[in-house]
């Protein structure tokens, strides 16, 4: 009887050994060294297809605009008007929109900046808040920009966020566009 036991024992130890048969759950430590999987899984998606090179090309909706964070916290750049003189320089009328809140919080100044190197080729302090007059513009004259830059880039800032609201590219060989009108002599 006793040899009985001692082979299903061995029967149950063996099986629980190998796994076979059984329920066991455990598994194997994690070692160091073990590789991570690097084959990708195999799709069944098809590509998506190929532009039709004969449809009209589709203007891009941002093609004149640097998103920037939506929220009214930060300045916005709405619009921008800019006027060459007939000396060369330039004028900007810039308009803002910002959620202002009195002297904590509210927007401060707008810049010119060169797109590439981010130079401030002119800037308009705000001084005062606007609470009431939403959207506003402001002016600045005399900007001067350096011969053969075509576009640049008009940022707005408040006083607690700083710079990264919507900021506008203005290209200055285009009449117009949904965010800016370029007059030139």
């Amino acid at each position: 009887m006793h040899l009985f036991y001692f082979l299903i024992v061995a029967i149950l130890v063996a099986l629980s050994l190998t796994g076979c048969g059984g329920s066991s759950t455990a598994t194997a430590p994690p070692t160091e060294a073990a590789p991570a999987a690097t084959s990708p899984a195999p799709t069944t998606a098809t590509p998506p297809p190929a532009p039709d090179p004969t449809a009209p090309a589709e203007p891009a909706a941002n093609e004149f605009i640097i998103p920037g964070n939506p929220d009214l916290d930060y300045a916005q750049v709405i619009f921008v008007r800019a006027t060459q003189s007939s000396d060369g320089s330039w004028r900007f009328d810039v308009t803002v929109r910002h959620d202002d809140q009195g002297w904590e919080e509210y927007a401060d100044a707008w810049q010119v900046v060169h797109p590439e190197t981010e130079a401030v080729l002119a800037e308009r302090i705000l001084l005062h808040p606007h609470d009431t007059e939403q959207p506003f513009t402001r002016s600045e004259s005399n900007i001067v920009i350096p011969p053969g830059l075509t576009q640049v880039i008009v940022r707005a800032k408040d006083n607690v966020e700083g710079f990264g609201g919507q900021a506008v590219i203005v290209d200055l060989t285009v009449p117009q566009s949904d965010y800016f009108e370029v007059v030139a002599p």
